[in-house]
């Protein structure tokens, strides 16, 4: 059965507003819609549409996907403040594929910075093993137009961004270089976000190839939880070269979370980009 609902957070003088909804069939978790923040949009949808499995033993791999069939109870939203200057609203939904728990979490900070993560527990088979965890993020930032990705790299040279920002002009499928730190923004009034790699984040490989694939909004593109087999991705499908240079763009997010075999596999690993504003 599908959840949904609208967030304005907090009730007076909300920092955040956005829409949710979680479904079955060809799901990504929950996907989050109209993100604003502070009146100001950030985000056209953002969601988890893949998570890869890969075993070191031979066995899989696997693709799962994060869906109201199972999920277990509904999703949660609450709050908190940790004491440091900012509040934080979670809203997240808890998963049961086969012998792993999921935990779905999203943060939205009072300061801006935005946290998704995937919580992960449970063992299919007895060895290491990796998920590759795909999230979309269709920024919108003031706006479907006139964005642009860049890409930081540890040097001197100015492009127009400041020292090592790089804009890539083009669709890419890529690794992270540098300090792992990538941004979109919109041209010509200095706002955005910018995208820092998760400390549990791991590297890519042979199976999970991408750490952030650039491609330009196109409605039929967006295939949710359709894109993508245990053994390809699949977002070279999506990536064709064409121009992103003051287009809508859209990042692709791949985080490699590792999973030691020890333990019965109950300890829980957690991965996830760190979203973080600038001219808001």
């Amino acid at each position: 059965m599908s959840q949904s609902g609208i967030v304005s957070w907090p009730s007076r003088s909300p920092v955040w507003s956005f829409s949710w909804n979680v479904t079955d069939g060809d799901t990504e978790a929950i996907a989050f819609s109209n993100v604003f923040y502070r009146g100001i949009k950030v985000l056209h949808k953002a969601s988890l549409p893949m998570i890869r499995v890969q075993y070191d033993s031979g066995n899989g791999p696997y693709k799962d996907q994060l869906s109201s069939f199972n999920m277990q109870g509904p999703v949660k939203i609450y709050e908190g403040s940790p004491g440091a200057g900012f509040r934080f609203l979670v809203v997240e939904s808890y998963h049961i594929i086969g012998r792993y728990r999921l935990l779905n979490r999203w943060i939205f900070r009072s300061d801006g910075i935005i946290l998704p993560q995937l919580y992960s527990a449970g063992l299919q088979h007895p060895s290491n093993h990796r998920h590759h965890c795909y999230w979309r993020l269709d920024f919108d930032i003031d706006g479907a137009s006139n964005h642009l990705a860049l890409q930081h790299a540890l040097t001197g040279t100015d492009w127009g961004y400041g020292p090592g920002w790089r804009p890539h002009t083009k669709e890419v499928a890529t690794i992270h270089i540098g300090d792992n730190a990538w941004a979109v923004l919109r041209k010509g009034a200095n706002r955005g976000y910018v995208i820092d790699k998760g400390p549990a984040d791991g590297a890519s490989d042979w199976f999970g190839r991408i750490d952030v694939a650039i491609t330009a909004y196109r409605a039929q593109e967006d295939l949710r939880g359709a894109l993508g087999t245990a053994w390809d991705d699949q977002i070279a499908t999506q990536v064709s070269g064409e121009s992103v240079d003051g287009q809508d763009v859209v990042m692709w997010y791949c985080a490699h979370l590792s999973h030691i075999l020890h333990d019965n596999g109950d300890e829980w690993h957690v991965c996830g980009p760190i979203l973080r504003p600038f001219g808001y």
